[in-house]
C-alpha cells in the first residue's frame, strides 16, 4: 500500500460572515473545526451546521461551500492530499461520511497539529503522509463506530428519521406538524411513537435539543440573548428566558457569565495562537 501524498495544508483564521463559494477540487480535503461556530458546509443537496468539533471529508471531484459563522471568527484546519486506489478507506469512498463529529480536543486534533508543524519544518513530507496516513485510519475507524452506534438504535427508522429532521432544522421555527409531514405520518401517530421510543414527548425533545444549542451559542458566540433565541426557533424573548432558566436553573444572562469560553471570541489574527508553524500561511508539500 501506498502512502498517501500531501500537497497543501494550513491552519487559518477566517473572518465572522465570509463565504468560500461552490468550488470542486482535484484533491480529497479534510477539513478539522476545533469548535462549532455555527458554519454551514454545502455539499451535494445536504447541508451541515458545524455546531460542534468535527472533521469534514470532501473527496477529489465534490462540488462544495462554506458559509463560515456569522458570529465569530473561525479557526479550521485543512490538508489536501491524494492517494491511489490500494488505500482502500471507506472514508474515501463515494459513500463515505461527509462529517465527523468529535469530542472537543483528543487524540486526532493533537495528530493534525503535529502533521501542520512537520510538514512546515520537513518540506520533503514523507513524515507527513505516515502521519497522514495514521489520521486518515483514526478517522475511519471513527466513522465506522459512529455508524454501528446509528445502526444498532434503538429507535425507529421512522423516529430516527424524526430525529435527523429535527437535527437539521434547529435553527428554524420547526413544529411537530412540521416534522410529522416530513414522516408523512399524522401529528398524533408519530407523537405516539416517539413517547413509546424515546420516552418524552417530541416536543419536549425539541425544547431541550434547542435550548442546548441556545448555551452552546452562550458559550462560544458574541450574540446577543435575544439573537441566539431567535437563532433557536424562539420568537418570543421571555419565553426563551423562562424556558432556558427552568432547564438549566440559571438564567441564559447568568450561565454567558459563567460558562463563556473566551477561545470562542478570538479574531482573524489571533495571537494568542501559538504553534510552531505559521497561521493564516500555507504550507506546500509535494507541490
Amino acid at each position: 500500500m501506498n502512502m498517501p501524498s500531501l500537497h497543501l495544508c494550513g491552519d487559518f483564521v477566517v473572518r465572522r460572515g465570509w463565504k468560500l463559494d461552490k468550488r470542486v477540487l482535484e484533491q480529497h480535503e479534510l477539513v478539522f473545526f476545533p469548535i462549532g461556530t455555527g458554519t454551514i458546509y454545502r455539499i451535494a443537496d445536504r447541508a451541515y451546521i458545524i455546531d460542534q468539533p468535527c472533521w469534514i471529508v470532501t473527496r477529489a471531484g465534490e462540488a462544495h461551500s462554506y458559509q463560515f459563522s456569522e458570529t465569530s471568527a473561525t479557526r479550521h484546519q485543512f490538508i489536501h492530499f491524494n492517494v491511489d486506489e490500494s488505500f482502500g478507506l471507506e472514508l474515501l469512498s463515494e459513500n463515505g461520511p461527509d462529517m465527523i463529529p468529535i469530542r472537543e480536543g483528543g487524540f486526532q486534533a493533537q495528530l493534525i497539529r503535529h502533521l501542520l508543524e512537520v510538514s512546515y519544518l520537513d518540506k520533503n513530507g514523507g513524515r507527513s503522509s505516515i502521519l497522514l496516513a495514521a489520521l486518515l485510519h483514526e478517522l475511519n475507524q471513527l466513522s465506522q463506530k459512529q455508524k454501528e452506534t446509528v445502526a444498532g438504535s434503538s429507535y425507529s427508522p421512522i423516529v430516527n428519521k424524526a430525529l435527523a429532521y429535527l437535527r437539521k432544522h434547529l435553527v428554524d421555527p420547526v413544529s411537530v406538524s412540521d416534522i410529522a409531514m416530513h414522516c408523512k405520518l399524522s401529528q398524533e401517530h408519530l407523537s405516539r411513537l416517539f413517547v413509546r421510543e424515546v420516552g418524552i414527548p417530541l416536543r419536549q425533545m425539541m425544547t431541550q435539543m434547542r435550548l442546548e444549542r441556545a448555551a452552546y451559542s452562550l458559550r462560544h458566540s458574541t450574540l446577543s440573548i435575544n439573537e441566539i433565541a431567535a437563532q433557536c426557533g424562539y420568537s418570543e424573548n421571555h419565553y426563551f428566558s423562562r424556558s432556558f432558566a427552568a432547564y438549566f436553573g440559571i438564567t441564559a444572562s447568568a450561565y454567558r457569565g459563567k460558562y463563556a469560553d473566551p477561545s470562542g471570541n478570538h479574531v482573524v489574527y489571533e495571537t494568542s495562537i501559538d504553534e510552531k508553524y505559521p497561521i493564516n500561511t500555507y504550507i506546500f508539500v509535494n507541490p
